[in-house]
């Protein structure tokens, strides 16, 4: 039978009994004794000390943290916005390549997404495993710690019984000789050594204590990180079982209405396009049909035209028989001009020509 399973009082017997066989090693006679007095328990403490502090180190939920956030961000990750929202309606023509292509896209991204979804599951699912290991090692340093408890108790129960035996036996007999030897100067030390010897052991019993009282004190520890542990293994069970499946669902569900809703918006502008078409084509031809109707009944030449081309002709007409007459009567007057100068010309030759034959005859 274990000793955790045996009842308190067979556990309070069986730690009387191994601290009866411990304080009979205890040897004042022989001090290297006292230096061995609960050195292996020491020595278990120190192992499981250091046991329970890398496990401690070592388990660490940054993993699975990591694993959550790497999660979350692969959720924020989803753009179905469509890339050619910010372009020209008629650049994204044809219509149903169009369509066609962003499906394409957003099957592609829902697919990486999903990969990479699966991967984290897996992370969380390691983590999760590495988690329950730990809590199981952790069980197995706690049932060390229940071991070490009782042990050290033995220890402790084995100092008390020896320091009760030196302070009722041991140190009055001691005291007995020097009194009876007249203070003898070899009884009075070793009455001082084994003073010595109980205030050494008292110490050390006094450090076994505050070991118990630290190991006692690492036990609900221990079931603390062992609960975190288990809460924390739980959540990504849920996050595995519960909550990726939902998100996988509801993002399936969020790209299906989100095709539906740019299979519809294209189906609107087609028919805006469509009505807008009509409209200009309409008002086109309302427009060539008026101004056809318009030229049709016109004639060859405006009357409006023939007017004002009749009235240039007469205001040119007018303009050529001033601008002849005033020619003429320019020309006319040329001519009494040039007669007035020719007679002028020849009665200055007629005269220089009569006094040249007046000087001759002289």
């Amino acid at each position: 039978m274990a000793e955790k399973d045996l009842t308190i009082a067979e556990n309070k017997e069986l730690i009387q009994q191994k601290a009866l066989a411990i304080s009979k090693t205890i040897d004042p006679g022989n001090p290297e004794t006292l230096s061995n007095f609960g050195v292996e328990t020491q020595r278990k403490l120190g192992h499981y000390s250091n046991e329970l502090l890398s496990k401690v180190r070592a388990k660490d939920s940054g993993e699975a943290g990591t694993a959550i956030n790497e999660l979350l961000s692969q959720i924020n990750m989803i753009k179905i916005d469509d890339p050619d929202e910010k372009r020209g309606f008629f650049s994204r023509l044809p219509f149903g390549k169009k369509l066609q292509d962003r499906a394409k896209r957003i099957a592609s991204q829902y697919n990486s997404i999903s990969d990479n979804v699966d991967d984290v599951v897996v992370k969380l699912e390691k983590t999760r495993q590495s988690i329950l290991k730990d809590t199981t090692s952790l069980e197995v340093m706690f049932n060390q710690a229940v071991e070490y408890i009782h042990e050290i108790r033995a220890v402790i129960a084995a100092g008390k019984m020896k320091i009760e035996e030196l302070d009722n036996e041991t140190i009055p007999q001691l005291q007995a000789e020097v009194e009876n030897s007249n203070q003898d100067e070899l009884a009075v030390q070793r009455l001082s050594d084994m003073v010595a010897f109980k205030e050494r052991l008292e110490k050390k019993v006094h450090d076994f204590t505050l070991s118990h009282t630290i190991a006692t004190q690492s036990m609900p520890q221990i079931r603390m990180i062992q609960t975190a542990n288990d809460v924390l293994a739980q959540k990504i069970q849920n996050s595995i079982v519960t909550v990726i499946p939902v998100w996988r669902q509801q993002v399936a569900i969020a790209l299906g209405l989100e095709k539906q809703r740019k299979a519809l918006e294209i189906q609107k502008k087609i028919t805006d396009t469509t009505n807008e078409m009509l409209r200009k084509n309409s008002e086109l031809l309302k427009k060539n049909v008026v101004i056809t109707a318009q030229e049709n009944e016109r004639g060859i030449v405006d009357v409006d035209t023939l007017k004002k081309v009749n009235r240039d002709m007469v205001e040119t007409l007018d303009q050529v028989i001033k601008i002849s007459e005033e020619g003429s009567k320019k020309r006319e007057e040329a001519v009494k001009e040039l007669a007035a100068v020719q007679e002028e010309l020849n009665s200055k030759i007629i005269g220089t020509f009569g006094k040249s034959k007046q000087i001759e005859v002289e």
